[in-house]
């Protein structure tokens, strides 16, 4: 099965865990931020959302197509040299890959993508959440794509000044932080970090005036991971 969905009504949660992107979790989560737009009364926050969740989205089963890809190919992820050699291989053919072809290897590793959504009166709360680490060359190039982001004053100063050819320019992550200012929200609540074992990818919309961020509230780093 590739989707599974959850609903908290009592708490205002919604889950939906993946494997790999398709038409069916492009829908269904179509569908939740379009209901979450007429919640909220905010115009195009629904399509924000959207498109800022299905990136980070994409971003995560990507990372575990990797590991896959790594798997398949008697690869370790973890050794710089064989990473080296493998994310060259994995870039070369990645738009080759049939993601079906996959499948098995992913419910081997047991990798899921899941997509939360927390609403109240108070905040709205996204996270992705990945159940698989980020190495260390991963981290250190998301540290550095965000910083570059926060610092530029437009998309394209981004892609001008910090895009590169490294397993895509870093466009998607300046994007999300550009997507999260033009809806009048603080991109500075953007946050990813390790939760256990795994990767978490938060936005945070505050939507009370009293509110306090969680990064504000245990005083976290400029950037988590």
């Amino acid at each position: 099965m590739h989707i599974e969905e959850y609903e908290y009504p009592e708490s205002g949660r919604k889950r939906l865990s993946l494997r790999i992107v398709d038409d069916s979790a492009r829908q269904i989560l179509k569908v939740m931020f379009g209901k979450i737009e007429k919640q909220l009364s905010i115009d195009g926050i629904g399509i924000a959302l959207f498109t800022v969740i299905m990136e980070l989205v994409g971003n995560a089963v990507k990372a575990n197509l990797k590991r896959a890809f790594f798997r398949r190919h008697g690869l370790d992820i973890s050794e710089p040299e064989s990473y080296s050699k493998g994310i060259q291989a994995f870039r070369n053919n990645y738009e080759n890959i049939k993601k079906e072809e996959y499948r098995q290897a992913l419910e081997e590793l047991d990798l899921t993508v899941t997509v939360e959504v927390n609403l109240d009166d108070k905040r709205l709360l996204t996270y992705v959440e990945n159940n698989a680490m980020m190495q260390i060359a991963e981290e250190q190039r998301v540290r550095e794509k965000l910083s570059q982001a926060m610092q530029a004053g437009e998309l394209l100063d981004f892609f001008l000044q910090y895009g590169d050819d490294l397993e895509g320019s870093g466009i998607g992550l300046a994007m999300i932080v550009f997507l999260i200012k033009q809806i009048g929200f603080d991109p500075g609540n953007f946050r990813v970090f390790h939760r256990g074992n795994k990767t978490v990818a938060r936005i945070e919309f505050p939507l009370n005036k009293d509110y306090v961020p969680i990064r504000e509230r245990y005083l976290e780093s400029e950037y988590s991971i």
